[in-house]
């Protein structure tokens, strides 16, 4: 019993340590993009997965599961913004501004999962407003 709870601890700990610079990741892109330009978000991720209007504001939705081109940039891919283990950013846009970022990761923390979110927005990480 006391072996199989330092080896479930020490298999915690060691998934944090490789979560933690995916989080910083996450953190780093949701800073860059939240009062950037909209139009950089194609130029760091690619095409949205939907794109609708609510309340004179565009959200731009991204997914994990969407298809990406040679480049590496996301594509328009149907049915992406709603895949159930997905992480998907929100982008809230007023008069071309990213007024708003949110992010889900609806496959949960565990298993490595964070790293599909920090992999989409990594290229926004080092952008200049």
């Amino acid at each position: 019993m006391k072996r199989a709870l330092i080896l479930t601890v020490a298999m915690v700990a060691a998934s944090a340590a490789n979560a933690a610079p995916a989080y910083r990741t996450v953190k780093e892109a949701k800073a860059a993009l939240t009062g950037a330009p909209a139009e950089r978000l194609e130029t760091c991720i690619g095409k949205p997965a939907a794109l609708t209007t609510q309340d004179g504001q565009t959200i731009a939705i991204y997914s994990s599961v969407q298809e990406r081109g040679a480049d590496g940039l996301t594509l328009a891919t149907p049915g992406a913004a709603d895949a159930p283990k997905a992480c998907v950013f929100t982008f809230t846009i007023k008069d071309g501004v990213i007024t708003k970022v949110d992010s889900k990761n609806r496959a949960g923390w565990g298993g490595g999962s964070i790293t599909k979110c920090a992999d989409l927005v990594k290229a926004c990480t080092n952008i200049q407003k």
